[in-house]
């Protein structure tokens, strides 16, 4: 009989087939469950990244343009044409410079964008140029002129003029700074004049030259100032000159290779971007290896104003103004501008199949600009981040 129930007990000790089989099923299923939960998880946190790197963009993105928009004007005018500003008539101007320039639509970032389905995701761009001191905080101080009136002799004592042009030395000399020098007065750029008696000159720079010592630097301009001019009284003795750049914000479809991360087109589509780069002030071409990405993928961007209408009378009337009517404003009367209203929006460089595009005949104007379409052929939509920022232009006040 103890021998019976041992056997007994040892037929119980172990799994039927059945029982193996069902634990494996279960088995199965609990690791299947885990890794759908994982995948999940890891494209939730992809697409969450890529999302943040977007809002980012955005946001660095706007901080360049609020700095370059804040500083239109600075050491210039808010117009040569403003009824504050007293300019010389000689030299003849050799092109209007306002500190702010707006075009509402802009063609060539429309057609940029239609790349990626404009019309059927209701976005637009406008084009945005500002002229100003963007290259030095300081102005100079004219020490004389040649006989010809085209070149100028700048004051190397001038604080200013030391601070930004030369670097100390063993023995406690300085040396000229040549190349930042150069960079300041390029060829292109216009310098402003400012005389002691509240004249203003506006000239092209031809060249410049400082010697290693600076105690010579001198830079040629055109046109000459004539030798009759009735706005050269005391031009040695407080006149300050700055030079002036000319920056243009504007989408446009990306180069061959400019991308920091390239992808395949067939994935991401074709990559607008918003780009910042210094025009010629004479001809108004770019000027070489000033082109800068300020923002990948830029599906958006826009600009409107708040304008004193009242000017330069008081009290202020001040109104907003959109699209075309800004525009009309800005390119007649840049001195009635109190504030720009800039918009900027980027996609996601990915369309996500999970993220649905809800309309059916393209979104329209009145829609929250929160997903984008890149491809019509493919389910979902790209995610959309938008900023919106009221940028005060202090520098386009006129004095009163």
């Amino acid at each position: 009989m103890r021998r019976t129930h041992r056997t007994h007990r040892r037929r119980q000790a172990g799994f039927t087939l059945i029982e193996m089989m069902v634990a494996l099923a279960i088995g199965a299923l609990v690791i299947a469950a885990v890794f759908m939960l994982g995948g999940a998880s890891a494209r939730h946190f992809q697409e969450q990244q890529r999302v943040g790197v977007t809002q980012r963009s955005v946001r660095m993105a706007m901080s360049r343009l609020t700095r370059d928009v804040q500083l239109a004007g600075y050491m210039h005018v808010p117009s040569e044409q403003a009824p504050t500003v007293n300019r010389c008539p000689t030299p003849a101007l050799p092109r209007t410079v306002p500190a702010i320039w707006m075009a509402d639509g802009d063609p060539t970032g429309n057609a940029a964008l239609d790349s990626v389905n404009r019309a059927l995701n209701g976005v637009s761009a406008d084009q945005l140029r500002l002229i100003g001191n963007f290259n030095t905080a300081d102005q100079y101080l004219i020490d004389s002129v040649n006989r010809g009136g085209n070149t100028l002799f700048l004051q190397e004592r001038w604080l200013s003029f030391q601070r930004n042009f030369t670097v100390p030395t063993t023995g406690g000399s300085r040396t000229a700074d040549v190349q930042r020098f150069n960079a300041t007065f390029a060829p292109g750029r216009m310098l402003h004049l400012e005389t002691a008696t509240r004249q203003h000159i506006f000239v092209t720079v031809s060249s410049a030259a400082i010697d290693s010592t600076a105690r010579n630097a001198t830079v040629t301009i055109t046109p000459a100032l004539g030798a009759n001019n009735p706005c050269l009284a005391g031009l040695g003795r407080g006149t300050l000159v700055s030079p002036l750049s000319e920056i243009r914000y504007q989408i446009q479809a990306a180069p061959a290779g400019s991308t920091t991360a390239p992808r395949s087109a067939n994935v991401v589509g074709p990559n607008t971007q918003l780009v910042r780069e210094e025009l010629n002030m004479g001809d108004g071409t770019v000027i070489a290896g000033t082109r800068r990405t300020v923002l990948e993928y830029a599906i958006d961007f826009n600009i409107d104003a708040w304008v004193d209408t009242s000017p330069p009378t008081l009290p202020p009337n001040i109104v907003r103004q959109n699209g075309a009517a800004a525009q009309a404003t800005i390119q007649a009367r840049p001195w009635q501008v109190r504030s720009l209203v800039v918009s900027l929006a980027a996609r996601t460089p990915e369309q996500d199949r999970r993220f649905p595009w809800t309309y059916t005949g393209g979104r329209a104007a009145t829609d929250p600009l929160n997903r984008f379409r890149v491809f019509t052929d493919r389910d979902g939509a790209a995610r959309v981040r938008q900023i919106t920022v009221d940028i005060q232009t202090p520098n386009l006040v006129p004095a009163q």
